[in-house]
């Protein structure tokens, strides 16, 4: 995670020492102890009924008859009226976040040196990180508002033609790569927390990014290159309220299916970036690594491990998503020779269907962090500069972790993670059911084109809420 070894210890909900507890109770979080935690609840039996629950949700699509979903993922119009004033209000606001970035980013340099105290960090990573990520796949079209790029970008060149074109060829293959090294930067940089180096980074990020802007005009290059934009575009087709109609969560996705290729394979960085976050915390990581879990030497001893070990998991999944495409499209074809079903078209079909995965996991993976961090941040939004400032009288927000050494709390928040891991692949099946559907002629075919990739969904569920109820140190 981001948080150089200060929200680790948070996401794994219980104390397994009294010394941990000790620190718990303390009103500050900027310095946790060391101690590795461990889930002390029935979390096998959970993950049982978890991974049954999906099971079901999978018999209940095989009693379907063929295009039994149709109806379901239909959209229908809908009107959301926002005043404009005569204006394009997201070219505004987002000139508006651009402008507050440039305030990140001076505060990144010239405030505290803390990251628990300095709010480039803390707004960059719990709210962006986390509640825009999930806005944007969940209610609305968040990111469209807050863009840093294209209020600059519409108000200096408007329609005006591009200097250059990106070639076709090159999809959204850059943005994969972007992302990529985005995840380089979170999940194995030695300190992605920390204020001047993080606003180095957004800096330049922005400024390469606005120079491909002015050459090859916004749209393709937010669209191709950008890979926030790519990421939350490809997000935003999980909603049930998009592009002005509104249906069943994920009806965009599976009317527009297929990807092409390089959007496919970002949906599989995505989940397996996600995926490699929460194991690299793990006890049985850090054993495979030979560190002791209670005595973490520090990110810069882990950071090719975990640079390997972030590609590898990629490499891992690619090749599983793969042969379970390609079972499924194999046991069709041995029975009906006629159709021309292509793994290469199957595999960009059902690449969107592990967006839900993602980002149920996504959820679950930082819920803790941003019960937490959220005050942190808005105790920090008080006093900036640390200048003594008390702005909104934000300094009465008090900071504690004593809520996660309750039992019954602990309990439901680890029910409500695993309740969106369990629901996020419940809802995968359902997409995954539908696209099915739409390349088959019955309800036999439509059961034999998803047997690999069932399969792998059930085991991605385990995986998911083992993930959860790990030992976690580091």
């Amino acid at each position: 995670m981001y948080t150089n070894n200060m929200m680790r210890r948070s996401n794994s909900l219980l104390v397994v020492t009294a010394a941990a507890l000790t620190t718990w109770a303390s009103p500050a979080l900027a310095h946790p102890a060391e101690q590795g935690f461990v889930l002390l609840l029935p979390t096998t039996a959970y993950t049982i009924a978890g991974t049954l629950s999906v099971c079901a949700s999978m018999l209940v699509m095989l009693s379907l008859r063929h295009g039994g979903l149709a109806k379901f993922f239909k959209s229908r119009p809908v009107k959301i009226r926002i005043p404009t004033f005569g204006v394009d209000l997201t070219y505004l606001s987002s000139l508006f976040a651009m402008i507050f970035l440039f305030g990140l980013i001076s505060i990144g340099f010239a405030g505290p040196t803390d990251p628990q105290s300095n709010l480039m960090p803390l707004v960059f990573w719990t709210v962006f990180w986390i509640v825009v990520f999930v806005i944007q796949g969940t209610l609305f079209d968040i990111w469209r508002w807050i863009n840093p790029w294209r209020g600059l970008a519409h108000y200096l060149f408007g329609d005006s033609d591009s200097l250059a074109r990106l070639p076709k060829w090159c999809a959204a293959w850059p943005a994969v790569i972007l992302f990529a090294l985005f995840q380089n930067f979170l999940l194995a940089d030695v300190a992605p927390n920390d204020p001047p180096r993080l606003a180095y980074v957004i800096s330049i990020y922005w400024a390469v990014n606005f120079a491909g802007i002015i050459v090859f005009g916004p749209k393709p290059w937010l669209d191709q290159v950008e890979c926030i934009t790519v990421m939350f575009n490809l997000l935003s087709r999980l909603r049930p309220v998009t592009c002005g109609r509104v249906g069943m969560p994920g009806w965009q996705a599976v009317t527009e299916a297929p990807l092409d290729t390089s959007r496919a394979v970002f949906c599989l960085l995505l989940l397996a970036a996600g995926s490699f976050d929460g194991l690299n915390e793990t006890f049985w990581w850090l054993d495979q690594l030979g560190i002791n879990p209670l005595e973490f030497p520090g990110r810069s001893a882990v950071y090719w491990p975990n640079l390997i070990g972030l590609y590898l998991v990629l490499l891992i999944l690619v090749i599983i998503y793969t042969f379970a495409i390609w079972v499924g499209t194999a046991t069709v074809r041995f029975v009906h020779p006629e159709y021309r079903l292509s793994v290469s078209d199957m595999f960009r079909s059902f690449a969107i269907t592990l967006l839900p995965i993602g980002l149920g996991y996504h959820f679950a993976h930082y819920y803790v962090t941003f019960l937490v961090q959220i005050r942190v941040t808005l105790a920090t939004l008080a006093d900036p500069f640390a200048l003594g400032w008390n702005l909104f009288g934000l300094n009465a927000v008090k900071v504690t972790m004593g809520f996660l050494a309750q039992p019954d709390t602990v309990k439901v928040i680890w029910l409500t993670q695993a309740s969106a891991v369990v629901l996020s692949h419940v809802w995968a099946v359902l997409l995954g059911h539908r696209i099915a559907e739409q390349n088959c002629k019955t309800a036999r075919d439509v059961i034999m084109l998803q047997v690999g990739i069932s399969i792998l969904m059930i085991f991605y569920t385990i995986f998911g809420l083992w993930l959860l109820a790990s030992p976690k140190g580091g």
